[in-house]
């Protein structure tokens, strides 16, 4: 009977439901490295200025500033999962491959705002126009980030984009 018992048991762990773990290349720099970063410098009246900044050891800085001059500064720890998804949908974009594709701004308030990415193996700066940042591959690097940090993105994602 016994044997019973323990045969069953092990179907039983066997058969349980395992979140699968992918294995996802992650940065091989230092843990005080930036990896990511997402700076928008308004040039309006009317729109915050952001600084994001996500080290390798997780710790993530979001600097506020409003148009008035008033900042607020927030740090907190990423968790491993959503940094290791963070990294493998960057990867998987190919983020770095994207290139600006005009010199001048459209109008005088339009920023410039950046994404810069360093895993050590893939180290680069992309800066883009508002304009620039709102279609195809740029739009879907800058969500990526955007969702983590929550701190917005040029231009505030669809009410549909916010559950993925």
């Amino acid at each position: 009977m016994w044997k019973v018992v323990v045969c069953a048991t092990a179907l039983l762990w066997g058969c349980t439901g395992k979140e699968r773990k992918v294995e996802v290349e992650l940065p091989q720099v230092a843990p005080d490295t930036v990896v990511v970063s997402w700076s928008v410098v308004s040039r309006s009246s009317d729109r915050d200025s952001l600084h994001v900044v996500l080290d390798a050891a997780r710790e993530m800085n979001v600097t506020n500033r409003s148009p008035d001059g008033t900042m607020i500064n927030v740090v907190h720890t990423v968790s491993e999962k959503d940094y290791a998804k963070l990294v493998a949908s960057l990867r998987a974009l190919d983020c770095c491959s994207l290139q600006s594709t005009s010199k001048e701004r459209t109008h005088p308030g339009e920023a410039r705002p950046q994404l810069e990415i360093n895993f050590g193996d893939v180290d680069c700066e992309i800066e883009l126009w508002d304009r620039e940042w709102r279609e195809g591959l740029a739009r879907e690097c800058g969500f990526t980030f955007a969702r983590l940090h929550q701190s917005g993105f040029v231009p505030d994602p669809p009410v549909d984009d916010l559950s993925q």
